[in-house]
């Protein structure tokens, strides 16, 4: 099982989550997404979670959020999750966060990436990246799969993070 889960969805309501201490109040976003795969849910985006190319959101954007699988969520309706990542994905964009091994395969044999020369690998403060990828946590952006097991695609871009998010 992946230890990130993803979320797909057109975001609908952007607004600031206020908090009571005076050093947190103001630095996380609460946006309430319509999903692809769970309907209406709302996204707690803090100033410390990723954003791809830190690309602020906008209402009506489709966009992809990251959250923790195990970790701990309100029993409450809408669902509501502590996004660590994200990433603005239009229609015939895609997004995985997940360690690859090796053959650059994802955790659960669902995707696997076949490099190309230009495909930009970056740090996620922007710097290029020349190690190898393999065992690293990735969130890769990519478009059209083959219909093989594993899903095979090109990435349009990937961000390699060195350390857990």
């Amino acid at each position: 099982m992946a230890f990130y889960t993803p979320t797909t969805g057109i975001i609908t309501n952007i607004s600031v989550q206020n908090t009571q201490s005076t050093a947190t109040n103001g630095c996380t976003l609460f946006l309430t997404v319509q999903s692809e795969d769970q309907g209406l849910i709302n996204i707690l985006l803090p100033g410390s979670a990723y954003v791809l190319n830190g690309r602020p959101f906008q209402i009506g954007d489709r966009a992809t959020f990251f959250y923790q699988s195990q970790a701990p969520a309100p029993l409450i309706f809408p669902p509501q999750y502590r996004a660590v990542a994200a990433a603005c994905t239009p229609h015939g964009l895609n997004a995985a966060l997940d360690v690859f091994n090796a053959l650059l395969t994802n955790t659960e044999n669902s995707l696997m990436l076949n490099m190309s020369g230009n495909v930009p690998i970056v740090l996620p403060n922007g710097q290029p990246f020349r190690g190898d990828l393999a065992g690293k946590l990735l969130l890769v952006i990519y478009g059209a799969t083959t219909r093989s097991i594993p899903a095979q695609t090109i990435p349009s871009q990937i961000v390699v993070f060195c350390s857990p998010v």
